[in-house]
């Protein structure tokens, strides 16, 4: 097939068309593209997906912490300089 000043290429078994060189480059220049783009999207999910990590893991410490501090208070209001006060008023055992 003739287009312009050149011969167009087909293959026979897809109908595709035969790049020319400067074609190639120009398909072969976007190819690159695409795929640092790709790669940038796929760096930046990472990124992200450890960033929720570190959080997932920061919110676990956090509440480790928490239940630690509230063992401790629950041990205070069981000592028997807690239990002398009875104006506190406090059951350890019913704090959750």
């Amino acid at each position: 097939m003739v287009e312009g000043r050149l011969i167009g290429f087909y293959r026979e078994d897809t109908g595709e068309k035969l790049l020319i060189p400067g074609e190639l480059v120009e398909a072969l220049r976007q190819e690159i593209l695409a795929r640092q783009q790709a790669e940038e999207l796929v760096e930046q999910e990472r990124q992200r997906t450890e960033q929720e990590r570190q959080r997932t893991e920061q919110e676990r410490q956090r509440a480790k912490q928490a239940e630690l501090q509230i063992e401790q208070l629950k041990a205070r209001l069981r000592s028997p300089l807690a239990l002398a006060q009875p104006s506190l008023n406090v059951d350890p055992d019913t704090i959750q």
